[in-house]
C-alpha cells in the first residue's frame, strides 16, 4: 500500500522532480497524483532508477485523459514500487532494453521519446537519451497498425456476437485508432494522442475515419459519464 503522503514529503516530492510533475496536465484521480509523487521520491533515493516519464494523452494539450501512462527506467536490478492504482498504467524498463527497442523501432518507447516528459531523471539521463534520438525515431510500422487493427476487429464482431456491448465498444475505438495509426504513419506523419489523432487525419485528408474516431471517443465519454452516476 502506498505510504501517506504529508505535505512535507510532497513538497520534497516536487522539489526532487524539479516542479515537472507540473507536465501532467490532467492526473485521472487523486490516487493516482499521490502515487506518482511517491514514486518520484523514491526514485530519488534509489540509484538504480534512471528516470519516470509521463507518456500519453495525460501531458498533451487534450480535454480528457482516462489515465496516466509511466515509463520507469532502471538500470540494474528491477526496482521495487508499491502497486499502483488501475488508473496508472506502468511500464518498468531496463536501461538496455530501452536502447534496443528504440532501435527496433517499439512504437510506444518512440512515443515516449518524442512526447513524453520527465517527472524525475539521475543526471539528466532522460535530457541526453532525447537529444541523442532527436530526428532517429522510427515511425509506427504501418504493417503492425493494420494488423493490431484486424485483430482488434476480429474481437469487435465476437463480443458483438455475444453482445458485450461495452467491450465491442472499446474494441471498435481499438481498431479504429490503429487505423488512423496506420494511416498517419504511412503519410510520413508521427502521430500523437488518441484524442489528437483525428485533427491530425484531418490535416492529411482522412475525415472519414477522423469523424469515425471522434464519434467512438464521444460515445465512450458518455459510457463514462453514465456509469458515473450509477
Amino acid at each position: 500500500m502506498t505510504k501517506q503522503l504529508t505535505p512535507e514529503r510532497a513538497a520534497n516530492a516536487e522539489h526532487a522532480a524539479g516542479n515537472r510533475h507540473a507536465a501532467v496536465h490532467r492526473w485521472p484521480d487523486d490516487p493516482a497524483r499521490t502515487w506518482t509523487l511517491d514514486a518520484v521520491e523514491r526514485a530519488a533515493a534509489n540509484e538504480a532508477i534512471l528516470a519516470i516519464v509521463a507518456t500519453g494523452s495525460s501531458v498533451r494539450d487534450v480535454e480528457h485523459s482516462d489515465d496516466l501512462d509511466l515509463v520507469l527506467v532502471y538500470r540494474g536490478c528491477r526496482p521495487v514500487m508499491p502497486r499502483p492504482p488501475i488508473s496508472i498504467d506502468l511500464r518498468r524498463c531496463g536501461h538496455d532494453e530501452v536502447l534496443q527497442k528504440l532501435k527496433d523501432g517499439h512504437d510506444y518507447l518512440s512515443w515516449t521519446v518524442r512526447y513524453g516528459t520527465a517527472l524525475f531523471e539521475r543526471g539528466s539521463w532522460w535530457t541526453i537519451l532525447r537529444t541523442d534520438w532527436k530526428g532517429r525515431l522510427s515511425l509506427p510500422s504501418v504493417a503492425e497498425a493494420r494488423e493490431r487493427a484486424q485483430k482488434a476487429e476480429r474481437l469487435y464482431q465476437k463480443m458483438t456476437e455475444l453482445g458485450d456491448t461495452d467491450a465491442a465498444a472499446e474494441l471498435e475505438l481499438s481498431m479504429l485508432t490503429f487505423l488512423g495509426r496506420a494511416a498517419l504513419s504511412e503519410a510520413k506523419v508521427f502521430p500523437k494522442s488518441r484524442p489528437e489523432i483525428p485533427y491530425q487525419l484531418q490535416e492529411i485528408g482522412e475525415r472519414e475515419l477522423a469523424d469515425r474516431i471522434v464519434s467512438a471517443l464521444e460515445r465512450r465519454t458518455k459510457r463514462t459519464l453514465a456509469d458515473s452516476t450509477i
